[in-house]
C-alpha cells in the first residue's frame, strides 16, 4: 500500500451526470461504476470510500487507463491536475474534503448522434436504441441534478460544463447564468458541438469572458465527410461558420476568453487523416487531441498496423513544410502541437484484433441504423471491415 494517494481526485473531484451518477472524475473507466444518488448520498457512500481506497494501492486501477495512457504519451492528465494540491488536502476528510474542480453534465440532450457517444450522453442516440428495438424505454437513469444548486463553490477553481450539448439545454443555461451571478471568480470550461451560435447562448457565454474567464472547447473530430459520419447530425459548412465565430470572441482583446477544438482520435479519423486534415487545421483554432477509449469499437487499436503507418507518414510529410522546428507564429506552433500528438497516439497504441472485431460490430450496428455504409466513407475501411 502507498504511503498516500496516486491521485487526489475523489477528495477534490466531483463529476456529476444526470443521466449516469456521480464520480470523482470523468476520465475513469468504465462509466458503468457512478454512484446513482444525489450529491449528499455520494459524500456519505461506501462506493465513495472505496473509490479513496483504490488510490492507496500499489498498482493504479485499471479503469485509470486515460490519465496513465495520456501521460504516457506525454499528454495533459486530471491526474496531474489534482496533483497540484498534494499538500494541501485533507485525506482524513469524510466524503469530498472540498470541491476544486466540477464536471457538471445536466442530462443528455442534443442534436447529435455521435458513433463514439452513448446514450447517456446524448438524447437523440436514446432515442435511436429505442426505435430499433436493442432497448426499452426507459433503460436510462434521469437522475434530479437539482441539488448541484445546493452545493458549496467556495473554493471551486473550475466548472466544466458538458452535455448532450449544453448551447440547446435550458438547464444548463440557467446553471451557468446562477454560476454567474454568485461564483464569478470560478473559470468555466464549455464544450459544444459547434451546431449552435444563437445570440441568447452567446449572450450566457459572454458573462464568463468578463469575469474569471471562459474557455470554450469546440467537439470536432475532423473535416467534411468524415466529421459528418462521425458525429451524425452536424454539417460540418455550418459548423466551420460557427467555429469562426467563437474564434473571433477568442481573439478579441475585449474578453478573457479562449477557444480550441477538442478532437477524439478514432479509427475513423485516425484512418482517413490524409482527406481531412489540411481543412481542418487552417480554421486556425488550437487543436487538442484525446484518444477515445469507449466505445471499444472506436478505439485506436482497431487500425491495421499499414494504415497506421500510412497516417504517421502522411503527418511526417506534411510537417516538412515548416522549415524552423520552433517557429515564432503561434498557428504555425499549434498545427505542429497537433501534428505530434496525433503521432504520439498512432505510435502508443498496438494494433489488437479483438478491437478490429469491435470496430466491425459497432460500425455494422450504426449503419444498419442509419443506413449508412463505413465502406463508402473511404476504400480503407473495406478491408477493415472483414
Amino acid at each position: 500500500m502507498r504511503d498516500k494517494p496516486y491521485c487526489n481526485a475523489p477528495w477534490l473531484g466531483l463529476y456529476y451526470e444526470g443521466t449516469v451518477g456521480i464520480r470523482p472524475c470523468c476520465e475513469w473507466k468504465p462509466t458503468s461504476t457512478e454512484f446513482s444518488g444525489n450529491y449528499k448520498q455520494y459524500t456519505e457512500s461506501e462506493y465513495l470510500k472505496r473509490f479513496k481506497e483504490f488510490m492507496y494501492r500499489d498498482k493504479t486501477h485499471p479503469s485509470c487507463i486515460e490519465c496513465i495512457h495520456n501521460e504516457k504519451v506525454g499528454g495533459h492528465s486530471r491526474r496531474k491536475y489534482y496533483g497540484q494540491w498534494d499538500n494541501d488536502v485533507d485525506l482524513e476528510a469524510p466524503g469530498i474534503d472540498r470541491i476544486i474542480r466540477l464536471d457538471y453534465r445536466a442530462g443528455n440532450k442534443c442534436n447529435m448522434m455521435c458513433r463514439m457517444c452513448s446514450p447517456q450522453s446524448s438524447s437523440l442516440l436514446e432515442e435511436e436504441v429505442i426505435e430499433n428495438g436493442d432497448q426499452e424505454i426507459g433503460f436510462i437513469k434521469h437522475i434530479d441534478t437539482s441539488d448541484v444548486y445546493d452545493l458549496d463553490l467556495s473554493d471551486c477553481e473550475e466548472i466544466s460544463i458538458l452535455g448532450g450539448e449544453p448551447s440547446i439545454d435550458l438547464k444548463v443555461r440557467k446553471f451557468m447564468n446562477y454560476v454567474a451571478d454568485n461564483y464569478p471568480n470560478i473559470k468555466i470550461v464549455v464544450t459544444t458541438n459547434a451546431t449552435n451560435s444563437s445570440e441568447k447562448w452567446f449572450k450566457t457565454l459572454l458573462r464568463f469572458c468578463r469575469g474569471a474567464g471562459l474557455q470554450i472547447i469546440l467537439s470536432v473530430d475532423a473535416a467534411g465527410a468524415t466529421q459528418d459520419f462521425q458525429r451524425s447530425g452536424g454539417d460540418w459548412n455550418k459548423i466551420k461558420k460557427n467555429i469562426q465565430k467563437y474564434k473571433e470572441i477568442s481573439d478579441s482583446a475585449e474578453y478573457n476568453c479562449g477557444a480550441s477544438i477538442q478532437l477524439t482520435a478514432t479509427a475513423l479519423n485516425m484512418t482517413t487523416l490524409d482527406q481531412w486534415w489540411d481543412e481542418l487545421v487552417d480554421v486556425g483554432v488550437k487543436i487538442e487531441i484525446n484518444q477515445v477509449w469507449w466505445p471499444k469499437g472506436m478505439a485506436i487499436g482497431a487500425i491495421p498496423d499499414e494504415y497506421k503507418k500510412q497516417s504517421i507518414e502522411f503527418i511526417k510529410d506534411w510537417l516538412q513544410q515548416f522549415t524552423d522546428p520552433q517557429p515564432n507564429d503561434i498557428d504555425a506552433k499549434n498545427k505542429i502541437y497537433a501534428a505530434k500528438a496525433v503521432t504520439r497516439i498512432l505510435k502508443g497504441t498496438e494494433y489488437s484484433i479483438h478491437s478490429q472485431r469491435e470496430f466491425v460490430t459497432l460500425q455494422n450496428r450504426y449503419d444498419n441504423y442509419r443506413s449508412e455504409n463505413v465502406r463508402d466513407l473511404d476504400d480503407r475501411f473495406k478491408a477493415m471491415m472483414i
